[in-house]
């Protein structure tokens, strides 16, 4: 893993935006790459210092966040698009154990696209920083979120995201580098933990359903 985010790293700084596309790409369906780690490592190599903060705002979002959110969207399409036409044998195979089935999950399915709460839970959810994209993107997928609703979300959300993950690693600057090495461990347990928080949503999510159809 340090030899991976020691060639990002590289990469960051010596192809600039184009990193940030990339990065978009690779980290969803490649290698596990900590998610914060590109955006992050744009902010500190990619951004002027010694600038006012609203030159360095637009620079993170021309320099990374775009880039980088465009690169997202085609990588964790990949994951969405799997999961979306794969997640039946997933459902059919495991969700007993949940108390989940899959003529359940296209009822509740039917209501999450009534309300804009749940639209709402996925913007929130993919904005947090530590929250892994293509988890986030594999649940929307098994779920059969309607791509025309996903693309948009995730996209404005990964711009936002992209921004907080830039302008922190433009605060950092160079000792982002130390940091970087740790995020891996970090990002491990905060997957468990958000795919605990996920089947915990899509509990709840039954049990309203259950009820109101009772």
């Amino acid at each position: 893993m340090t030899q991976i985010l020691q060639i990002i790293l590289d990469m960051v700084k010596t192809h600039g935006s184009l990193s940030m596309f990339i990065g978009g790409i690779v980290e969803q369906i490649i290698v596990p790459i900590p998610s914060p780690i590109i955006t992050m490592s744009g902010g500190a190599f990619l951004v002027s210092h010694n600038v006012s903060i609203f030159q360095a705002l637009w620079e993170i979002i021309s320099k990374v966040s775009l880039p980088y959110s465009i690169g997202a969207v085609i990588g964790t399409s990949m994951v969405f698009l799997i999961a979306y036409f794969g997640g039946r044998p997933l459902v059919d195979k495991f969700g007993k154990y949940v108390g989940i089935s899959w003529p359940l999950i296209e009822k509740i399915r039917a209501d999450f696209q009534k309300t804009i709460k749940d639209e709402l839970f996925i913007f929130i959810a993919v904005i947090i920083p530590v929250v892994p994209v293509s988890l986030m993107s594999g649940f929307c997928g098994a779920f059969r979120f309607k791509p025309a609703k996903f693309y948009p979300i995730m996209f404005l959300a990964l711009i936002v995201r992209a921004i907080i993950l830039g302008f922190i690693g433009f605060q950092m600057g160079e000792a982002f580098t130390g940091l970087a090495h740790g995020l891996d461990k970090i990002e491990s347990v905060l997957t468990v933990v958000g795919a605990g928080l996920i089947l915990g949503f899509l509990f709840l999510k039954r049990e309203k359903w259950l009820k109101k159809n009772s």
